[in-house]
C-alpha cells in the first residue's frame, strides 16, 4: 500500500524528492520557526513529518497535528506519535482548544479545496489561533513560468494531474484551468490552482499578510519556484 512519504519526500522521482525533503527544513529555517513559548498546530499535517524536526524540543501538549484522514496519521513515525498529539477530530479540537495556538502551519492543503471547504478551513484556523498568532499558509505555484514547466513535466510523465500542453500554456498566462473534483469538496490535482486568487481570499477573510516567501529559491520569487508561503495574522487587511 502506498504511503504518504513514498510519493512525497521518499519518491523515486529526484525533482519531487528534493522539493519535498527540503521544504520542511526550509519552512522552519526561512519562513517561521517556533519560539520556545509557542503552542504549534499543523493543520492538515498528513503523517506529521514536520514535527520530526520539533519533538524533544517542546512539550508534547504544545505540538498538535490535525488531519481528517486517520490513515495518514497512522503513518507517523513512532517518535512523532510519542512527542506530539495527532488527531482527526476537528470538532473536539475546536471545542477544547479555541484560541490556543500561537503558531499555525497549513501547508499543501488549500490548493486541494473548493471555495466552500477553504472557507471552513479558514474559519477553523481563525477559531484555533490566538489573537496574535502567526499563521503560515503554504501552497504550490501553478501559474506563470513555474506552472508552465510543472505542466510540461507532468505531461511528459503520462499526463498526470490531467496535465496537457494546452493547460501548460493556460498556466503560463495565468488563464483559468477547469478543475475536476476527485472527492467531496476536494481537487486531487494541483493543476488550475491559483495562489494569486488565494491571496485575495485571505485578504477578504481578514487575514493580514505580513510577509510572503517563495521556496526553494527565495531570491527568484515566483519565477522559478515550487511554493509560496503567506505569513499571516488574524484581523486587519492588507
Amino acid at each position: 500500500m502506498t504511503s504518504y512519504a513514498s510519493y512525497t519526500r521518499n519518491t523515486r522521482e529526484l525533482l519531487k524528492q528534493i522539493a519535498h525533503k527540503r521544504r520542511y527544513r526550509q519552512v522552519l529555517d526561512l519562513v517561521t520557526s517556533p519560539l520556545p513559548t509557542d503552542r504549534v498546530l499543523d493543520y492538515g499535517c498528513a503523517d506529521g513529518h514536520l514535527f520530526s524536526f520539533l519533538v524533544g524540543k517542546f512539550e508534547r501538549r504544545n505540538l498538535v497535528g490535525y488531519d481528517p484522514n486517520p490513515k495518514l496519521l497512522s503513518e507517523a513515525e513512532p517518535s512523532v506519535l510519542a512527542g506530539a498529539q495527532l488527531t482527526a477530530d476537528i470538532d473536539s479540537l475546536l471545542e477544547t482548544q479555541p484560541s490556543s495556538f500561537t503558531l499555525v502551519y497549513c501547508m499543501e492543503v488549500c490548493e486541494h479545496l473548493t471555495d466552500r471547504s477553504l472557507d471552513e478551513l479558514l474559519q477553523n484556523i481563525t477559531s484555533l489561533a490566538s489573537s496574535h498568532a502567526r499563521i503560515i499558509i503554504g501552497v504550490p505555484i501553478e501559474t506563470g513560468l513555474s506552472g508552465f514547466l510543472k505542466s510540461i513535466y507532468r505531461t511528459a510523465h503520462g499526463g498526470r494531474q490531467s496535465a496537457s500542453i494546452a493547460q501548460a500554456f493556460r498556466s503560463l498566462f495565468s488563464m483559468k484551468v477547469e478543475r475536476e473534483l476527485t472527492d467531496v469538496e476536494w481537487y486531487g490535482a494541483h493543476t488550475g490552482f491559483s495562489h494569486i486568487r488565494l491571496r485575495e481570499i485571505l485578504k477578504h477573510k481578514g487575514f493580514c499578510i505580513s510577509k510572503t516567501l517563495h521556496l526553494p529559491f527565495p531570491a527568484l520569487r515566483s519565477v522559478l519556484n515550487n511554493e509560496i508561503y503567506f505569513v499571516c495574522q488574524r484581523g486587519g487587511r492588507t
